[in-house]
């Protein structure tokens, strides 16, 4: 039997820069997979016993962003037109753009 102690992994200065600081951007422009294949995070984790909260956490954001393009009027920033925008594309896990798409979001009136 091998016992993983996972609060110390979690906290190993050897992975993480200020292992003991909450610090959840760290994971921006990562390839760790949050569905809990990746060892790095084990603490919250993986296999069969993976985070219950994530298939919440994933139905929550997909209501906030539809929450968003429906209270929203989506626009570009001043001075652009739909000709000038960069649909370059960058390859990887899915195909996304190259050049991010800065929009301005304008209330609807209530």
């Amino acid at each position: 039997m091998v016992i993983t102690n996972a609060w110390t992994i979690g906290r190993d200065p050897g992975t993480w820069d200020k292992p003991d600081e909450f610090k959840p951007e760290r994971f921006l422009n990562s390839s760790v997979d949050f569905k809990g294949q990746d060892l790095e995070l084990i603490p919250f984790g993986a296999g069969t016993r993976d985070c219950p909260g994530t298939s919440f956490a994933m139905v929550t954001n997909e209501l906030v962003l539809a929450n968003l393009v429906d209270k929203f009027d989506w626009a570009l920033s001043e001075g652009l037109k739909a000709e000038d925008l960069d649909m370059t594309e960058c390859t990887g896990l899915t195909i996304h753009r190259k050049v991010h798409l800065l929009a301005v979001a304008t209330p609807f009136p209530s």
